[in-house]
């Protein structure tokens, strides 16, 4: 990249930004790999510290970056996490439709059993958390749904469905009187449809499970 021109600083580091991540990219860095310093990044695109500053900043808040004493700043592992949290809050401020963001709950974790069945995945530890003797009964439901989405293998899938599936427990009240025998026979039927591969009941019994109408 050539030295850039004296243009307003918001665009100046939005140029930075850019080039910054056609380095990482270029470069073929990966997680754990350290990028150039502010001073050689100053000297490699000729503008002033601060805005390489701004521009590592926006880097480290949306997940991409973080500083590590000792090694300087290195490249994150993918999580999506806060993106997505910030993205619900938001949601929330707007006052956005609880059966809405239900809506997507249901078609997350759908989606999963879809991917469980057809990849034919391991749901040992989902049928361990079915068949344990519980005595906390919301940790168990909790525990039930996220090795759901765990058992797809797929990161990404997890931590962007992960997020919205917390928001709920969230609002939940934990004291909240519920019928958990019903609970643990909706856990149990959803279990036993993905051992016989019948992908349409296993998403109906989720389906209807999430929505708290009976079975």
């Amino acid at each position: 990249m050539s030295k850039l021109n004296k243009i307003e600083v918001q665009s100046l580091k939005s140029q930075v930004l850019q080039e910054i991540k056609r380095y990482i990219l270029n470069e073929g860095l990966t997680e754990g790999d350290k990028i150039p310093t502010e001073r050689t990044l100053t000297e490699m695109y000729g503008v002033s510290r601060s805005v390489v500053r701004e521009a590592l900043s926006y880097l480290e808040h949306t997940g991409v970056i973080e500083t590590v004493q000792g090694r300087g700043t290195i490249i994150k592992a993918p999580d999506i996490s806060n993106l997505v949290e910030g993205f619900l809050f938001s949601f929330q401020v707007a006052n956005g439709s609880r059966k809405d963001l239900l809506s997507l709950r249901i078609i997350f974790e759908c989606a999963a059993i879809e991917e469980i069945i057809k990849l034919d995945k391991d749901i040992s530890k989902l049928e361990e958390i079915v068949n344990e003797t519980v005595i906390n009964h919301y940790d168990n439901d909790k525990a039930f749904h996220e090795q759901i989405l765990h058992s797809t293998g797929n990161t990404l899938f997890q931590q962007l469905s992960s997020v919205i599936q917390s928001y709920f427990y969230h609002i939940e009240d934990h004291e909240v009187t519920a019928d958990y025998e019903v609970t643990t026979k909706a856990h149990q039927k959803i279990v036993n449809a993905i051992l016989d591969k019948d992908i349409q009941l296993a998403k109906e019994l989720m389906t209807n499970h999430l929505s708290k109408k009976e079975v």
